[in-house]
């Protein structure tokens, strides 16, 4: 269980649909007339995926812009290759034309700034983080009295507070306000990315109203935050925004560290949120998981009262936490921007198409994991790496990983070991609350009851 598996040779079938050049052509599905494959992908778009991979093997084209790519080696390819070949800025609205020589200046101004923030803050600043965080969550969990509660959207609004706390609430501040606009745009850009359209900028549709009106609110208080707290003098690190002031001024305007907070605390709280929710199921489809991360509760208390913890003193938490994303990554679907014509695996890629991959379907293939389908948090307890290769990101990876994982882990770790150490869960649907695919990997309407144990 957990072993080594072995890598077989990709396989392509003869006769496949080829779009493109005759040179460097992608195979892919031809499609419907009109629709091409949109429709197909939308009635089941894990399943969509899945089946043109095995017909047309590890890179396949999904629209005249669009290719797909399921071998771990390429796609670690393009995070390497990321910043140069490929970039992960792009824009929701179809009429961007921000140059490639302006590209690449804010992708180094933003790579700077996450340079400069990578560390974080100091271990006594994490400290008061973990204390203040895992105190937040008692009083929000408390809150719900026992009652049948969605999951999801009470881990959500959990989170946004713990990062903007993480972000910006050295200073003891209120940072409820922040988190709630953050988490307003966060909501807003979700009907505009889950659209087959991309609509232009200045198109009076609701949603795209409604999206520039949260984003402009959101920036403009995130510029009030750092703008303030550059007049205050220089003291220890106590956030996020701190470690970035106490960095200097080179590359580092309000502009670019607006910009690197608003990345942040707009991504992160929807991730952990859907994670615990895939946990809160697991420990009821599955309860002995739960069981066993109580056994690790000691440490959880610690971090609650205050006291220093590693994520390695909580290895099978740890453990189950990682598997948990190699099982339900909520980032389930990924992607690049080609910045500049290119190659990918000897096709022919050209400038604006884009190159997307699903974490789900690598992290559940049989070639690179031994019994994909089978919930086994021991596998990442041994020595060896359960995997082959670069078959596990979770969090992406490459130059520009998830900026936030580092937090996200031990947050995460945190809340698991505190919920199963403090409460008795309920969950009153988790067969019904299947994998739904959308802007990320949920299990739709799960409730449950949290009962504090006696």
């Amino acid at each position: 269980m957990g072993g080594r598996v072995s890598r077989p040779p990709i396989s392509r079938k003869d006769g496949m649909a080829m779009t493109g050049s005759a040179r460097g052509a992608v195979p892919g599905p031809t499609g419907r007339r009109m629709l091409g494959n949109t429709y197909d992908y939308e009635q089941d778009r894990l399943g969509f995926i899945d089946r043109c991979h095995r017909e047309f093997g590890d890179v396949f084209r999904f629209s005249p812009t669009t290719v797909m790519v399921g071998d771990p080696e390429i796609i670690h390819d393009i995070f390497l290759r990321t910043n140069t070949d490929f970039r992960t800025e792009g824009s929701l609205f179809s009429d961007d034309r921000t140059s490639a020589a302006e590209q690449m200046r804010e992708t180094g101004t933003l790579m700077l700034t996450r340079r400069k923030g990578w560390h974080g803050v100091n271990r006594a600043a994490a400290t008061a983080h973990a204390e203040r965080f895992l105190g937040q969550l008692e009083a929000l969990v408390s809150r719900s009295g026992g009652r049948a509660v969605e999951v999801l959207p009470m881990m959500k609004s959990f989170f946004g507070f713990a990062v903007a706390d993480y972000c910006l609430g050295g200073d003891g501040g209120d940072v409820s306000a922040v988190a709630e606009i953050i988490d307003r745009a966060a909501n807003a850009s979700v009907p505009l990315m889950r659209s087959s359209i991309s609509f232009p900028q200045w198109f009076p549709a609701p949603t795209v109203i409604r999206f520039r009106k949260a984003e402009r609110r959101a920036l403009s208080q995130l510029e009030l935050q750092v703008s303030a707290r550059k007049e205050r003098p220089g003291e220890d690190p106590r956030d996020l925004l701190d470690v970035l002031k106490a960095q200097g001024e080179e590359g580092l305007d309000t502009t670019a560290v607006t910009r690197l907070l608003d990345i942040v605390m707009r991504a992160s709280h929807g991730v952990p949120g859907a994670t615990v929710a895939w946990a809160v199921r697991q420990f009821a489809l599955e309860p002995v998981h739960l069981h066993k991360i109580r056994r690790e509760s000691a440490i959880v208390r610690a971090a609650a009262a205050g006291e220093p913890v590693e994520v390695s003193d909580l290895p099978y938490t740890t453990a189950f936490l990682q598997e948990l994303l190699r099982a339900y990554p909520p980032t389930w679907l990924m992607g690049r921007w080609v910045h500049k014509d290119t190659t990918l695996a000897h096709y022919d890629l050209r400038r604006g198409e884009q190159v997307m991959f699903s974490a789900y379907h690598v992290h559940r293939d049989s070639r690179w994991w031994s019994d994909p389908e089978e919930f086994q948090p021991e596998r990442w307890l041994g020595q060896e790496r359960p995997h082959v290769g670069r078959a596990y990101f979770p969090f992406g990876a490459g130059p520009r990983i998830c900026f936030g994982y580092q937090l996200g882990m031990v947050q995460l770790t945190l809340a698991l070991a505190w919920l199963a150490e403090n409460y008795d869960i309920d969950v009153l649907n988790a067969v019904e609350a299947v994998p739904t695919p959308v802007e990320l990997l949920i299990p739709r309407g799960l409730k449950a009851r949290f009962r504090p144990r006696q």
